[in-house]
């Protein structure tokens, strides 16, 4: 969907400026599909990097990055891409102030809105950043806000002639499955159904954070300090010892039937397009911690959210005992080389 979007932006353009304008500016964000999207419409993707906000642990826009690349790539730039629902430690841009950039540069702006339909906060401030300067395009995803399986989106703007576009350059043929499943969902659950799910999301933050704290201080880590996101929240995993290990650790609480979750070493990195992307996953190249994030979403119950912690406390309890057991082993095995030594240079 942002790769249809983005051919309709283009397309939109007059017929002289197609070939000129190729750029899309995308501040980083460790999630793989807009950066893919933005390829496969065949344009060049310039990532803006980001840096840690003072104070927090909240990773944020580099505004100076921001425009430093507006005014070297000034004339070529096709779209700006901004994000307003990501994993914590990222937290939502502020869009309204990026919508006034692409306002007085005449540049078009895209919000990616993955899964922040499901959040009033997020909503309002994209309501500001249409009233206050440039919106072209909203995407949001079906099955992150409507609890339908995976593989649809909604395109919304504010302006009608880039909903038409889209549809224009849609190519057709795909399969109807998603209208489908969105359209029996909301019959399913009515208006009333719909804000209920809502209200109950809203009434399990505050449960949900405490409960997820507790169980970091258990094992002496800390929660991250990201106030601007409220969907994704996030733990220190410096306690594990980083690399493998804390990567095993993911993989145990995936055995374990614990989906949804992010566990993100300091060390792991990704290239795609050509690009590094150091540090993957914390959408910074300097981020200070590993971690593990987990959402309070649309669609969670207070059992499922109780089941979870008991869970997440468990695969930490069996990964620190193991963890225990393998130090045990090889400090028995170099004390046994040890006397094998002592005994052979005796011998000799």
């Amino acid at each position: 969907s942002m790769g249809l979007v983005f051919a309709a932006l283009r397309d939109a353009l007059p017929a002289d400026q197609r070939s000129e304008k190729n750029v899309v500016l995308w501040s980083r964000i460790d999630q793989k599909s807009c950066f893919k999207a933005i390829l496969l419409a065949g344009l060049e993707c310039v990532v803006v990097p980001t840096k840690i906000s003072d104070g927090t642990d909240e990773v944020v826009t580099d505004w100076d990055a921001l425009e430093e690349a507006m005014s070297k790539h000034k004339g070529k730039i096709l779209a700006v891409v901004s994000t307003t629902s990501c994993f914590a430690p990222r937290v939502p841009d502020s869009v309204d102030a990026i919508a006034r950039l692409c306002d007085r540069d005449g540049v078009s702006h895209v919000i990616n809105n993955a899964y922040g339909l499901q959040c009033a906060k997020t909503c309002k401030l994209i309501n500001r950043a249409c009233a206050v300067g440039r919106v072209d395009a909203i995407v949001c995803s079906t099955d992150k806000n409507f609890l339908v399986p995976v593989g649809g989106a909604i395109v919304l703007s504010p302006m009608e002639d880039v909903v038409k576009n889209v549809g224009k350059v849609y190519p057709g043929r795909a399969s109807a499955s998603p209208i489908i499943d969105l359209f029996i969902t909301l019959l399913s659950m009515g208006l009333s159904g719909y804000r209920g799910l809502l209200q109950q999301r809203s009434e399990l933050l505050s449960k949900f954070q405490e409960k997820f704290f507790q169980v970091a201080s258990k094992y002496s880590e800390r929660p991250l300090s990201c106030p601007r996101n409220s969907i994704s929240f996030g733990i220190t995993l410096d306690t594990l010892g980083g690399g493998k290990d804390t990567s095993y650790f993911g993989s145990m609480l995936f055995t374990r039937c614990v989906s949804g979750t992010r566990v993100v070493p300091k060390s792991q990195s990704k290239i795609m397009g050509g690009q590094e992307f150091v540090r993957f996953g914390s959408s910074t190249e300097n981020y200070p911690h590993s971690y593990l994030t987990a959402a309070c979403a649309i669609g969670l119950s207070e059992s499922e959210m109780n089941e979870f912690f008991v869970r997440l406390d468990k695969g930490l309890k069996d990964f620190f005992s193991k963890q225990k057991k393998e130090a045990k082993k090889k400090a028995a095995g170099a004390a046994a080389a040890a006397k094998e030594e002592k005994e052979s240079i005796s011998e000799v």
